[in-house]
């Protein structure tokens, strides 16, 4: 469960946190980007979560979690402005998807406020379609807003 204050933190459980949320997504974008053709709009995106925002961040918890997918932000941020320089048509950006239902959410009432995987997947590729060249390295909600860092 995420931590809801500081003395919770516990070094194995921020470890694993990260190793998911940041490490492997990191990997990802490492092997990946480089694949991309040099030619024409392409698009790299990565499962970011608007808890990531810390210009969002109004209610606190959750430190492992949302420290995690802060420097996800920051790694596509970075990787977007590495990979222009050879891809000058590139797309890379993190997705917030919004509370879908799946077994992630389910101790969070996501069967309650969430919504269908197929929904949420639908939504993104619509603002991945229309985020612009200008915008790589952006981070953005399934509803197309651009969210805070």
């Amino acid at each position: 469960m995420p931590e809801k204050r500081l003395g919770q933190l516990h070094y194995a459980q921020m470890e694993a946190t990260f190793r998911t949320n940041t490490f492997g997504p990191a990997l990802v974008l490492a092997h990946f980007a480089p694949l991309l053709p040099k030619q024409g709009r392409c698009l790299l995106a990565v499962l970011s979560a608007k808890v990531g925002s810390i210009g969002d961040n109004r209610l606190g918890g959750w430190y492992s979690y949302r420290a995690s997918k802060a420097a996800l932000n920051m790694l596509v941020k970075t990787a977007a402005i590495e990979v222009a320089r050879t891809h000058p048509q590139a797309v890379l950006v993190a997705l917030h998807p919004g509370t879908v239902n799946s077994a992630l959410s389910a101790p969070f009432n996501g069967a309650e406020i969430g919504r269908p995987a197929a929904e949420a997947a639908g939504d993104m590729l619509r603002v991945l379609d229309g985020v612009p060249v200008e915008e790589t390295g952006g981070f953005y909600a399934y509803s197309g807003d651009k969210l805070p860092w």
